[in-house]
């Protein structure tokens, strides 16, 4: 298993049942087992015993997917797509977006040559964007991979300028949307396949030349996404939490029976009373599990809640078992 960080270990606990996610999303068990066998859109893990797991990049994806088809889309149409595409065709709905607030500006590099122009000619007209300019033509710009890696490092949007698009450039720009950097592009000619292809990748395209309006509807386009793709990111850091990994019974109840038993030999009271608290905090432990949640939050709380509680019945055991020992 590949080293994890403290967050996305996290994440990686908070894992919720089928009918967690039923209720969290408003869709059908059914339905979800039937997109998985259909679509492969299952859940992230599957428990030991083959159980479904969900995480909350999971419900976050499932819950935008929703929301589309709620809005008249075919699954069959969006059920393959990344959720940055997802999130940017739920803004072209008009759904209701997150306040941008006072977020840090994006940092932007523009690449081409009038384009720069333009944006240098502009800058205050973008508070939003913290722009590098580049007086490269597009194309010499795209073909080269270390010109790209060099001026595209720690940048988290790209606006490009290119006279025509074909397929040798999906696969090119397809590597730089993969590097969680959102893309502009400002074209003139191309085939509808190449559009589609790029499109489905999230990428913003802008059939003319240069429109100050149309590039500033672009802008926020994608401004609206990277603040409400922040907000799912934040919310994963608010239970900023390193949870215990989960660990087995050390005994079933015939077991606490016979230690209850030995209180009499032992002269001792502890093993009736840690016994009790055993069976307390394996009933607690099942409990938990069975919490319902209105939003992933919720269902995180109660994934920290069954965690510590598997951690303090194992605690317990080791305290009866020390005592038995003795």
């Amino acid at each position: 298993m590949e080293e994890r960080n403290k967050e996305s270990y996290y994440v990686e606990q908070a894992r919720m049942s089928i009918g967690v996610v039923e209720r969290m999303t408003g869709i059908n068990a059914n339905t979800l087992r039937m997109w998985e066998r259909r679509y492969q859109l299952g859940p992230s893990k599957r428990s030991p015993g083959g159980q479904r797991e969900y995480t909350a990049t999971d419900i976050d994806h499932l819950r935008l997917i929703k929301k589309l088809i709620d809005k008249g889309m075919r699954i069959g149409d969006i059920a393959q797509l990344p959720t940055k595409t997802l999130t940017s065709l739920l803004l072209e709905t008009g759904d209701e977006c997150v306040d941008m607030g006072e977020s840090d500006p994006l940092k932007t590099q523009v690449v081409g040559i009038s384009l720069s122009r333009y944006f240098k000619t502009h800058i205050k007209r973008y508070p939003k964007l913290a722009i590098t300019c580049s007086d490269t033509d597009g194309d010499e710009w795209l073909s080269d991979p270390k010109l790209i890696d060099k001026t595209l490092t720690d940048k988290n949007l790209l606006i490009l300028q290119k006279n025509s698009l074909n397929q040798k450039h999906i696969d090119q720009l397809k590597k730089i949307s993969e590097r969680k950097i959102h893309v502009i592009v400002l074209y003139l000619y191309s085939h509808q396949e190449v559009l589609e292809a790029l499109e489905r990748q999230g990428i913003v395209l802008l059939p003319s030349n240069i429109e100050p309006s149309r590039i500033d509807d672009a802008v926020n386009k994608v401004l609206r996404l990277t603040t409400n793709l922040s907000s799912l990111n934040q919310s994963g850091k608010a239970f900023d939490i390193s949870l215990p990994n989960s660990q087995p019974r050390q005994f079933d109840e015939e077991a606490l029976i016979e230690a209850e038993a030995l209180s009499n030999l032992l002269n001792c009271e502890c093993p009736p009373h840690l016994t009790d608290l055993i069976r307390r905090l394996n009933a607690f432990e099942e409990y938990s599990q069975t919490c319902g949640a209105e939003n992933w939050k919720q269902a995180a709380v109660h994934a920290c809640v069954y965690s510590y509680t598997n951690q303090a019945r194992y605690l317990i055991e080791k305290a009866l078992r020390a005592v038995l020992d003795e």
